[in-house]
């Protein structure tokens, strides 16, 4: 497969995904798979995704800010889950909410007193379009997840999720792409640091 540019790369996912007939059965089965990866794990950072174009991680989560359908779920998950908010200067803070609001960009954003650093998490879930085959993750091009997945300690403990017929990704990477511990998809965990 010939690569393509990260521009390329992100109108054919969306174009794609938002095609999806079986997304729920995709969905549940990704979930599955990432729900043992969560025990033991206490300080969560995850996502409210943009239902159109990211896998929902909702339905696992305690503090959920949308009620998701939770029946092909073992059950939702009690550790502490924080939420990111854009702040100024494409910075995003993770904060456990007690409720949320509608963000500048029109996505829900945790209203909360308690924060967290991605260094203090046991775990990152992370919003992508896509992956690249050595795990390095194409998001929506504003580089805040970039930002955050910095470190390789960072890197190792996040996780991202894409469906089976849109991995790998062929996009050209770049100097400031960051890559993920682990992507699942409905069929398998890949792991990008073992």
């Amino acid at each position: 497969m010939n690569p393509i540019s990260k521009a390329d790369a992100r109108n054919i996912l969306k174009s794609n995904i938002a095609k999806l007939t079986d997304r729920e059965e995709l969905e549940a089965a990704i979930l599955k798979k990432l729900f043992p990866l969560l025990h033991g794990k206490n300080k969560i950072i995850t996502y409210v995704p943009d239902l159109h174009l990211e896998v929902d991680v909702l339905p696992i989560v305690e503090s959920s800010p949308l009620p998701r359908p939770t029946g092909f779920i073992e059950s939702r998950h009690s550790a502490k889950w924080f939420f990111p908010k854009v702040e100024k200067d494409h910075v995003l803070r993770f904060i456990r909410p007690f409720s949320f609001t509608k963000g500048p960009y029109g996505i829900f954003e945790p209203v909360g007193d308690e924060e967290i650093s991605v260094e203090e998490a046991d775990l990152i879930l992370v919003p992508g379009l896509g992956y690249h085959q050595n795990g390095y993750r194409l998001g929506r091009g504003g580089g805040y997840y970039d930002r955050i997945l910095n470190s390789e300690m960072v890197q190792k403990k996040s996780i991202g999720f894409s469906f089976s017929k849109f991995f790998p990704v062929p996009f050209i990477t770049e100097e400031h792409d960051t890559k993920v511990g682990k992507m699942i998809t409905e069929f398998q965990i890949h792991s990008f640091f073992d």
